[in-house]
């Protein structure tokens, strides 16, 4: 097993872990990150750029009916090309990803793909495909920058058809005719809006008596009233209780 070493070791290349690598190698330290995905982590490739990519496809749909309800422009639309949408998306991923990753290498970050394992206090064993184990010790610090990822509910474990998580919904061959959200936060919010907006029949579901319920409370009614005036239906003081499969999924 081969020897190596860093002033400062971050495992995961997220937003918190490249972030406090740039940090840490701006002050001088010599900076490894480990990661075993892509370096972006969740919100670059799975959440807050995809998924506001989307939201901005869905807000220029809503402005053609706006202009033409509102406004007196008389546009109309035709469809949404679903290809078309989803490579523009995958583009801008793209183009930060390799933006980030020019970041790191133009702070001196030494970025280290594999997966790590904490073996000591500041000592870190990162193993990869095929290429055997590598030991990492941390001379001044070793930081755990490790995301998250989508929750699954007992008893209402994904398919990636009928049930699906945020991830399967922002990488979905298609847009289904009706969703049922589960979760009244900000994710389960931007995905019943989203939907809404490309012409689905949409239910949100949120356990709490309120939408966005860690927000302010005039925001969540001022959305909620929002949400059902675009013909979302809205659930709060709601709990699943049961679930079956019905339809072709998405």
């Amino acid at each position: 097993m081969s020897e190596n070493s860093a002033d400062v070791i971050v495992i995961g290349g997220g937003t918190g872990g490249y972030s406090t690598a740039l940090r840490a190698a701006h002050l001088g330290l010599d900076v490894a990150l480990v990661e075993r995905d892509l370096v972006g982590g969740t919100c670059l490739h799975r959440g807050c750029v995809p998924s506001k990519a989307m939201l901005h496809a869905a807000e220029l749909v809503d402005g053609v009916a706006e202009a033409r309800e509102r406004w007196g422009v008389k546009a109309t639309l035709d469809s949404v090309e679903w290809s078309t949408l989803v490579a523009t998306r995958d583009d801008i991923v793209s183009r930060n990803h390799k933006g980030v990753e020019g970041q790191l290498a133009k702070a001196g970050v030494r970025l280290v793909r594999g997966t790590a394992t904490l073996a000591g206090p500041r000592e870190v064993t990162v193993r990869t495909d095929g290429a055997g184990a590598e030991r990492w010790t941390a001379r001044r610090g070793l930081v755990l920058a490790t995301g998250s990822r989508p929750r699954v509910l007992p008893g209402l474990e994904p398919d990636g058809t009928h049930i699906v998580t945020s991830d399967d919904a922002l990488f979905a061959p298609g847009l289904p005719e009706s969703v049922l959200v589960l979760g009244g936060g900000a994710i389960g919010v931007e995905y019943a809006s989203f939907h809404r907006s490309m012409g689905a029949e949409v239910t949100l579901v949120e356990a709490a008596e309120r939408l966005l319920p860690l927000e302010d409370e005039d925001v969540s009614r001022q959305l909620t009233r929002a949400l059902k005036k675009r013909g979302i239906t809205v659930l709060t003081g709601a709990r699943l209780l049961a679930a079956h499969r019905a339809g072709p999924g998405i």
